[in-house]
């Protein structure tokens, strides 16, 4: 099915429509579900369908399924359950968490056990163990204790996003190539999008906010709703040169908690970031690649320097142009967890942002369930009341907007959420 290039193409604004807008992994995994389901018209829209401008393209893919948030560790394990599917989607490779001080140490007891009961495959090994699976990465007589995940992988984030909207068109969904611009926002209902390509009619529609880091400018034409505090915030991400592969299987992805610090084998090259410097909120332009900031390079020298074995073949760029460093924007929200639901005071609204390739699929299909008006189970149930979009009404958006920051360096270290009330 060709992609529809005017608002012409779309025709009948009178339809009962799903509109998603957004075809990162988020928006075509949403779209995939609800196409599935019979649906016969759906509509994604995003500006480029052949590139990947927005968080997707860039994450590290990292799948690490606990986390002190059950419901974030729920949304991880059913989204593994759905990448496993895919052909080339999903990589199981192990997850690796490494502390260097007593205090760590002891953090990583508790992880262990409390993954255990979770359901999540855990185990502590040795410092030897540990640094036999990533030997270039890891300096062995550092470790005080490390933590294994064994069924934890990296997911492609690009095969994935490619699986989900082509079974989506096969399925009847229409992909509609424009650049949503705005909205016209009036008596509680989206009338309008505003597109670069003209005005589509979304008074009959069920309209999905898929929109990563362009949330919050896109809703700015929604007045007298409540707060959507999905902040973009800038991130320091760098590479080796390239590199042959490696023989046999591929190095964990390793985490150093203690550091803020993470690193990932990439099949030819290394890569690290580092959430360990003062937060910053960056407004994305056309893509979630930000301009590289300056003070990023002493930051991930420290990292390199402290965490990673290999850390002269980091940040070589004087000696080879083909190692690089980026800004990759991703969103933070107060609580750490996804806004993904129907917005209370819109009747035709609906968000599903702020979510990591982590959770991405096992939020659509939890967001897909609720906007076909099926049944949730008990599980589904509690999960979709912790990701309410609605969850900060009443409260300050700047206050809102201080705690989503104050949240980025804890991305990978102890994230315990009070239940919703």
């Amino acid at each position: 099915m060709p992609v529809l290039t005017t608002i012409a193409d779309v025709g009948d604004s009178k339809k009962d429509r799903i509109v998603i807008i957004g075809a990162g992994i988020v928006g075509c995994a949403l779209a995939s579900n609800i196409a599935a389901s019979g649906k016969e018209d759906v509509l994604l829209i995003d500006r480029s369908f052949q590139d990947f401008l927005g968080s997707t393209g860039h994450a590290p893919g990292f799948v690490g399924q606990y986390n002190d948030s059950l419901f974030l560790s729920q949304l991880a394990k059913w989204s593994v359950e759905e990448y496993m599917s895919i052909p080339g989607g999903f990589q199981v490779v192990g997850g690796l968490e490494l502390a260097t001080t007593a205090a760590g140490a002891a953090g990583m007891d508790r992880r262990c056990d409390l993954a255990r009961e979770a359901g999540i495959p855990a185990e502590l090994i040795s410092s030897e163990r540990a640094a036999s699976l990533a030997p270039e990465l890891i300096k062995h007589e550092d470790i005080k204790s490390a933590l294994f995940f064994p069924s934890d992988g990296i997911a492609d984030a690009k095969v994935v996003t490619t699986y989900f909207r082509r079974f989506a068109e096969r399925h009847g969904a229409r992909l509609l190539e424009a650049d949503v611009q705005g909205l016209e926002f009036r008596d509680g209902l989206i009338r309008k999008l505003r597109t670069n390509h003209g005005e589509l009619s979304t008074e009959s529609s069920q309209v999905t906010f898929a929109t990563g880091v362009w949330t919050k400018s896109l809703l700015s034409d929604i007045s007298g709703t409540e707060p959507v505090p999905i902040i973009p915030v800038a991130h320091p991400y760098g590479f080796t040169a390239r590199r042959p592969r490696r023989a046999g299987q591929p190095y964990p992805f390793v985490r150093w908690p203690e550091y803020h610090v993470y690193a990932r084998d990439h099949g030819d090259r290394d890569g690290m970031g580092s959430y360990d410097h003062k937060t910053v909120w960056e407004e994305p332009g056309t893509s979630a690649i930000g301009a590289w900031r300056v003070e990023f390079e002493s930051v991930l020298a420290v990292a390199t320097e402290k965490c990673l074995k290999n850390a002269k073949d980091f940040f070589a760029i004087e000696r080879d142009p083909d190692a690089i460093h980026f800004n990759g924007i991703f969103s933070v929200t107060p609580d750490n967890l996804p806004l993904a639901g129907k917005v209370r005071n819109v009747e035709n609204m609906w968000l599903c942002a702020a979510v990591w390739v982590t959770h991405a699929a096992g939020t659509a299909k939890l967001v897909s369930k609720q906007i076909l008006g099926k049944e949730l189970t008990a599980a589904e149930a509690a999960v979709s009341q912790a990701l309410d979009p609605n969850r900060f009404a009443g409260m300050d958006f700047k206050s809102l907007a201080q705690n989503a920051l104050g949240r980025y360096n804890d991305i990978y270290n102890s994230q315990t959420l009070d239940l919703p009330s």
